[in-house]
């Protein structure tokens, strides 16, 4: 008999890693394979796209996978229906997005060629295949805990000879990085894509958003199609001008003109500045991160109230709100993160009923070296347990010892040692009031 609970009779949802008006990114467990897979269902009924418009769109985003076969592109695995829904199941990309990494500061020069040239051989391999990506910035480039670097959410890709999906009045991108040309209207081409790499490129250097973190959708777009992002070879910041700085400089250019032609071309540029070791600094980067999130996780309170967060838009803009009338969201360009508002969404999703079920879960990925999903989930059940089963019980010490065994893997020593003897405490104090 099929498990109702599988999607088309094979992938069971783990948690909810993403949502959109347009759809639902999912951690998902392929149950044939026995992998961890991200898996996007079409949830939009009424929101910026309807109908067949949206579904256009989606199927869209699986075709350009589908055309891109290259390490720092995600891969597509699958496709199908569930019931009358369509979905498709993808690599999980394990480690960080750059966006978050920037979050602790700027990165050093070989890191962020390291990065700059992964994303620019990604796009030579998407733009042979026919495919712009549309939408280049830092939540939709993932670096892995092996320091690769891996381009996502296709969502706005155009692929060759096809015309667009768009509605008149609606801008499709995040202005920060996106290019003056499309701005203004002009169809896309590869040095629009090639923008948005010079534009991360630049926030990874500086630490900054290049238009301010505050700045305001109007006055974002006047600065890109005005004075264009300043200039890294001015010597206003603190880094110093050389050929480097020139080839940012080059690629955040307001003419497409101005810019490097191809991705190709661009890796090529990239390549002498990446200095040896660079990806090994990127994983040591993904690593502290991964390492310092788990600690944090580990130490957060129970939350008092676990309610739904509501889903923000996977694409930029209401239909009804005209350009010149837009105002920037808060996170812009980062509208929704695991240690937020889809946190939430796995915390409102948990019972005490469900939670040592979803706890030896856990435990598997642990023994199978999955260690930053493990913490996620871990610091999810145990906030679960402790809020409705109380410290002491056996479900919540089990999952306090185990996320501890994650923190011990992933380098937090004393965190770990200090978790342990919090454990073993509440089993000496079970212990003496003659519980089992």
């Amino acid at each position: 008999m099929t498990d109702p609970g599988l999607i088309d009779g094979r992938y069971r949802l783990v948690r909810p890693l993403g949502r959109g008006a347009m759809g639902v990114v999912y951690e998902a467990e392929d149950e044939n394979l026995r992998r961890r897979v991200a898996l996007k269902k079409l949830s939009a009924v009424g929101g910026m796209w309807a109908g067949d418009e949206a579904l256009r769109r989606f199927n869209r985003e699986a075709e350009a996978l589908a055309r891109i076969d290259h390490p720092g592109v995600v891969s597509l695995y699958d496709s199908g229906l569930h019931g009358d829904v369509p979905y498709f199941v993808m690599q999980i990309v394990d480690g960080v997005d750059l966006a978050t990494l920037v979050e602790a500061g700027a990165l050093t020069s070989g890191a962020a060629c390291a990065v700059g040239l992964g994303m620019a051989q990604a796009l030579a391999a998407a733009h042979e295949a026919g495919v712009l990506h549309r939408d280049v910035k830092p939540t939709n480039v993932g670096i892995t805990r092996q320091g690769s670097v891996v381009m996502h959410d296709f969502g706005l890709a155009r692929l060759a000879g096809e015309s667009a999906i768009t509605r008149t009045g609606v801008m499709m991108g995040t202005p920060q990085f996106m290019a003056p040309e499309v701005i203004m209207g002009a169809a896309p081409g590869p040095t629009a894509d090639l923008y948005g790499l010079g534009v991360c490129l630049h926030f990874m250097l500086t630490g900054n958003l290049p238009f301010g973190p505050g700045a305001e959708v109007g006055a974002v777009v006047d600065i890109a199609l005005g004075a264009g992002v300043r200039p890294l070879s001015t010597g206003l910041f603190p880094f110093e001008p050389g050929k480097l700085a020139l080839l940012v400089d080059q690629l955040c250019a307001r003419e497409a003109f101005a810019r490097p032609q191809t991705a190709a071309e661009t890796a090529r540029l990239l390549e002498p500045f990446v200095e040896d070791g660079g990806r090994s600094a990127l994983a040591d980067l993904v690593a502290a991160n991964v390492r310092d999130t788990a600690v944090r996780q580990a130490h957060e309170s129970p939350p008092r109230n676990c309610a739904p967060a509501e889903s923000g838009p996977e694409y930029d803009w209401d239909e009804n709100v005209l350009p010149n009338q837009r105002v920037r969201r808060r996170d812009e360009f980062r509208p929704l993160t695991l240690s937020t508002k889809t946190r939430r969404l796995v915390l409102s999703s948990m019972t005490p009923q469900n939670a040592a079920s979803r706890q030896r879960e856990a435990v598997s990925l642990v023994l199978r070296g999955e260690l930053q999903e493990a913490a996620q989930m871990l610091s999810s059940i145990t906030q679960v347990c402790l809020s409705s089963l109380g410290p002491h019980h056996p479900t919540t010490l089990t999952g306090q010892f185990w996320q501890a065994v994650c923190l011990a893997r992933l380098g937090a020593g004393p965190e770990a040692l200090e978790l342990f003897s919090r454990v073993n405490r509440h089993t000496d104090h079970r212990g003496n009031d003659g519980h089992d």
